[in-house]
């Protein structure tokens, strides 16, 4: 049985020039083998189908971001090929679960499946940042220079004035018109 964490995703991992005006390689969204580690994550609480991994794994991303199709089939047969995961006919669509196999994988590799998430949480942070409008970031970044300058010298009543500000803060953001 192939070690899914080893195997190369192609087509996520592949550094792909932009069609732009020279502004270099695009970054990696997934590291090495973490859509197939993502897909066995996935899996474990119930059985899915394809598409619906799919939009899973754009949903952590905030939907700047899913992998292809032509980057998540592949790897779903390789785990089926692996013994990881069966697939059966679902009406037209087929459905994805672990084997026992699978499961077992899982638990054997917990820390490489909770090592895969912390790289895919902190990729789509910084993808769903650097979506911000330029003015937006440099806003946060003076927010957070103001709160690094308190460093240790915090007392209950600054730090009580500080937590107010910044909730009316969002509650203020949140009432600005979208789009």
């Amino acid at each position: 049985m192939q070690d899914p964490s080893t195997d190369t995703d192609a087509a996520d991992t592949t550094p792909a020039p932009h069609r732009g005006r020279g502004r270099g390689p695009k970054p990696r969204m997934l590291g090495h083998g973490d859509l197939r580690l993502l897909l066995l994550a996935l899996l474990e609480p119930q059985p899915r189908h394809g598409y619906e991994l799919i939009h899973l794994i754009g949903d952590i991303f905030r939907g700047q971001y899913m992998p292809s199709a032509g980057a998540t089939y592949p790897a779903l047969a390789q785990l089926e090929e692996d013994g990881l995961v069966q697939v059966r006919q679902d009406g037209n669509r087929r459905l994805h679960a672990l084997t026992a196999a699978g499961r077992a994988y899982i638990e054997t590799h917990a820390d490489e499946l909770a090592q895969a998430r912390l790289r895919t949480e902190r990729s789509a942070r910084s993808m769903v940042k650097a979506g911000l409008p330029s003015a937006v970031r440099t806003g946060m970044a003076a927010v957070k220079r103001s709160l690094l300058v308190h460093h240790r010298d915090w007392s209950p009543v600054s730090g009580q004035a500080v937590a107010e500000i910044l909730l009316r803060a969002a509650e203020d953001i949140s009432r600005v018109p979208r789009g």
